[in-house]
C-alpha cells in the first residue's frame, strides 16, 4: 500500500474515534503461516511474490513490510526483498 493509502486508511481509523494497528499486507500470510496454513517456504515465496509486484522494494517499503514478523526468509528470498 502506497503512502497515501496508509493515511487515508489512518483517517478513517482515527474518524471513526477507533485505535487499531494497520499492518503491511505480508502479515496476512504470515496469519497463514502461524496457523498451519502454508509452509514457511510459501510464506517467504508469497511475501517475495507480494512485494515485487506492487513494487514495495524501495528500503523503507521493505522494512515496513517485514515489520512484526519474526520469520527469517534469508534463505528463500533476495537481500533486495528483506529489511
Amino acid at each position: 500500500m502506497d503512502a497515501a493509502g496508509r493515511r487515508s486508511v489512518r483517517r478513517a481509523v482515527d474518524d471513526q474515534n477507533e485505535d487499531i494497528r494497520v499492518v503491511a499486507p505480508p502479515f496476512l500470510f504470515y496469519i497463514l503461516y502461524d496457523t498451519d496454513l502454508i509452509s514457511r517456504r510459501e510464506f517467504c515465496e508469497a511475501c517475495g511474490e507480494l512485494l515485487e509486484r506492487e513494487g514495495w522494494t524501495g528500503y523503507k517499503a521493505v522494512k515496513a513490510a517485514w515489520e512484526g514478523i519474526p520469520i527469517d526468509c534469508s534463505d528463500i528470498l533476495d537481500d533486495n526483498l528483506l529489511p
